[in-house]
């Protein structure tokens, strides 16, 4: 019996992405479909490497298509393409070099803020997803101790060129400075620096921007 495209592409319409609410179908997630006699292959094209369902995903996707009559085997391989952000208020664009920005902020300090917005981008980069943090904690700048990550900025003759570390493209307040050295800025001076760190960076390629906030900070996307 010939397995048609079509009988394929309405079994797996039964696999719904949780988020989205959405069949994978619909939301354009097959990919690569292949019939050879009793064999099927294609790709699951996921929104991110990080999905915690792919594995669920999947199996659903696998036994769903072999319950058509006439499939034998069934190749189900997952792949990912981080999509650029849309819609955001405004209109405001993020930074040439980056799809998507998650800011990481606090309404006070001491609670833990930059060890969130490590510990995302370390997971985020281990799943396989391009990314990059700034450290904009201005009053504090305690991502390049996280890291363990002591450098100088540099350029390249254009823009600054951020540290790297653990697969992760970073930029910090603290390598402008020396560790025993304060920061006393305030106002434009602050909201000047920030502005840099988003503008006048290299980032390249990133999937996520992750933004360590200043403490009261709510949003990286006022800023940029």
């Amino acid at each position: 019996m010939q397995v048609e495209p079509r009988a394929v592409l309405d079994a797996l319409k039964i696999v719904r992405d949780p988020d989205l609410q959405r069949d994978i179908v619909t939301l354009g997630f097959i990919k690569d479909l292949a019939i050879e006699g009793d064999r099927v292959a294609f790709t699951i094209e996921l929104t991110t490497p990080a999905c915690p369902v792919k594995d669920q995903m999947r199996d659903q996707a696998r036994a769903a298509v072999m319950q058509i009559p006439g499939v034998a085997a069934v190749d189900v391989k997952m792949s990912a393409r981080v999509r650029e952000a849309v819609g955001s208020e405004g209109g405001r664009q993020t930074p040439p070099g980056v799809k998507n920005i998650i800011a990481v902020g606090a309404g006070k300090g001491g609670v833990g803020k930059t060890t969130v917005a490590v510990n995302i981008a370390l997971a985020l980069a281990r799943c396989g997803s391009r990314v990059g943090i700034i450290d904009g904690d201005i009053y504090g700048p305690n991502v390049p101790i996280m890291l363990g990550l002591h450098t100088q900025l540099s350029t390249d003759g254009q823009r600054i060129v951020p540290a790297e570390k653990y697969g992760l493209q970073v930029v910090s307040i603290g390598f402008l400075t020396s560790d025993d050295a304060p920061i006393i800025w305030r106002g434009p001076m602050l909201h000047g620096a920030i502005q840099q760190f988003f503008r006048e960076v290299a980032w390249t390629n990133l999937d996520y921007l992750i933004v360590d906030m200043p403490p009261g900070r709510r949003s990286a996307s006022s800023r940029t």
